[in-house]
């Protein structure tokens, strides 16, 4: 339907797709939408039940304006088919709860009008395969998607499970999105998965090499301890003070929350470092090993923390130095979502991921990531030393490779035809319109002044530029990894759009201009044909045009002065 509403997206999204919602906002609470510059910059991090708690506006009342105006509310049609939402998943729970308590599909046949009830833990044996687990896990996890109250389901997960590894939430969570239930609905959920598994999460440890200063899960872990600390000392006795102060606070007393509220946001900026080495580094080896639920669900949750410390930070900036009462209060609104999300993330890191990685990724993942992270920089004055794996562990993993080779099971992404240039025998590529050496290819490439990127026909990170003049930093371990996974999940479906109307010829050049990271930024996307109009890939340019956006009159002869 092209008139249903998501209020789960922006106001400036909404408006964006629906122009007459701004006016019908606006003749309903929200006269100020109208003021210039309030939509493009406010609007981009607030939603419309945020707006109606922070102005007092009833939402059920507005909602029901829009209908009278021909809008669908995305989540009217849920209340109709509740019980069908992820039903291949419930399905699986129940064929194996039904196996394991030897109930067969007459038994079914005959309880009929009471199959969508959750199954009782006392019907229900202590899962002991691995099969078992997962379908159970499956199942709490679907009782939960229903709406069901989290102790009676936490009281059945405790009857039938002692502990839960990291690795089973992970699975039961990518199931789920394979099942059918909506990525938005699972990321809704995420929060309820770890207050249900919290306190039965058992911990895997290859050994000791984590503890050593430097390895990347030991510095993980540091930032972690910091990231509470600053939540627990700093934001939150900050918080409490704006939820105390009153209309007859003095201008000074505002003026010290306001900046002590400033200092907090941008120190809470550092943890988006955190989640970019995190999402950079971390991911993409645990996707060679297909766990793909971290990449999936939890960089959507980092993305939630970042949009309400930018919710914070946009509604001080629009304020124009009027600190009334009821915007800072709506400031501690968006810094409480931001702690809760950012506590929830370290209980998941520490519970799920960690133990994940730890579990499955090599002393050869981890050197590369440690060589890679100080382009990422680390957080809250975390300061790691050099790190070195074992060189025994390093030994036995170029011999499993040699092996996985031999055998034909070798899968890694960059395989050793792939890693090495075609060149002529006297070390020369020759091109169309004439031959390089490698070692100058490698200079051209690093030296022009654009970020280039590379993505083949098959939507496969191939290649990418290493000059000083990158404006976002690229781990070596993108290469091979589906160019969909290296965006964040509310970026991907643009990504995806772009490069299918590239494959179908509708489009040849995407392009985009923003400012972030101190620079103004121009992307653009070229589709890469052969001399016969055969799909290629995709390039992607990115350039800081600050500079020649500030040229002004003529420099013919190149003199700086």
């Amino acid at each position: 339907m092209s008139n249903v509403l998501d209020l789960d997206k922006s106001v400036y999204e909404i408006c964006t797709e629906f122009p007459v919602i701004k006016g019908l906002m606006a003749d309903n609470g929200f006269k100020e939408i109208t003021e210039p510059g309030r939509l493009q910059t406010m609007g981009r991090f607030m939603t419309i039940p945020k707006g109606c708690a922070h102005k007092g506006v009833d939402l059920e009342e507005l909602k029901n304006v829009f209908r009278a105006h021909g809008f669908v509310i995305k989540g009217d049609e849920d209340v109709a088919d509740k019980n069908n939402l992820g039903s291949s998943v419930v399905a699986a729970a129940k064929a194996t709860a039904a196996f394991v308590t030897g109930a067969s599909e007459k038994d079914g046949a005959d309880t009929a009008g009471t199959a969508e009830a959750p199954l009782a833990a006392n019907d229900i044996p202590l899962a002991k395969t691995p099969e078992e687990r997962k379908a159970l896990i499956a199942q709490y996890l679907e009782r939960l998607n229903d709406g069901e109250d989290i102790e009676s389901v936490r009281e059945d997960f405790a009857r039938n499970f002692k502990d839960v590894s990291g690795g089973e939430i992970s699975t039961a969570e990518q199931e789920l999105i394979a099942g059918g239930v909506p990525m938005e609905k699972v990321l809704r959920l995420c929060d309820v998965h770890a207050s249900l598994f919290e306190g039965h999460v058992s911990c895997v440890s290859t050994g000791a090499a984590e503890e050593t200063p430097g390895h990347p899960i030991w510095t993980m872990r540091q930032e972690n301890e910091r990231i509470m600390s600053f939540i627990n000392d700093r934001v939150k006795p900050d918080v409490r003070r704006v939820r105390t102060l009153t209309d007859t606070a003095s201008a000074d007393e505002r003026s010290g929350i306001v900046a002590l509220l400033k200092a907090d946001i941008a120190t809470f900026s550092e943890v988006f470092i955190h989640y970019k080495r995190k999402e950079e580094l971390l991911f993409p080896h645990l996707e060679r090993h297909d766990i793909t639920g971290p990449s999936k669900v939890m960089w959507g949750k980092d993305d939630e923390v970042r949009n309400a410390v930018h919710g914070a930070e946009a509604l001080l900036e629009t304020a124009y130095g009027t600190y009334d009462s009821q915007l800072l209060s709506g400031v501690a609104d968006y810094l409480d979502e931001a702690v809760e999300d950012a506590e929830s993330m370290v209980s998941k890191e520490e519970n799920v991921l960690i133990p994940l990685s730890l579990e499955h990724l090599s002393a050869t993942q981890w050197t590369q990531i440690a060589a890679e992270e100080n382009e990422f920089g680390h957080a809250f004055g975390v300061n790691p030393p050099a790190w070195h794996a074992d060189p025994l562990e390093l030994a036995n993993d170029k011999l499993k490779e040699m092996e996985a080779v031999a055998s034909g099971d070798y899968a890694d992404n960059r395989s050793e035809e792939a890693s090495h240039a075609a060149t002529s025998p006297d070390g020369t590529i020759r091109l169309s319109t004439g031959e390089l050496t490698l070692a100058q290819l490698e200079g051209i490439f690093a030296t022009i002044p654009l970020d280039i990127t590379f993505v083949d026909a098959n939507d496969k990170t191939r290649y990418f530029s290493h000059g000083d003049t990158r404006a976002f930093p690229r781990p070596k371990s993108c290469l091979g990894r589906d160019v969909y996974d290296c965006h964040p999940p509310k970026s991907q479906e643009v990504v995806r759009r772009i490069l299918t109307e590239f494959k179908s010829g509708k489009r040849d050049v995407s392009e985009f201009w923003f400012k972030a990271v101190g620079k103004f930024l121009y992307v653009r996307y070229f589709a890469v044909r052969d001399d016969a109009g055969n799909y290629l890939g995709a390039l992607e340019t990115t350039q800081d045009i600050g500079p020649i956006k500030a040229l002004e009159g003529e420099n013919r002869r190149g003199s700086d002065s």
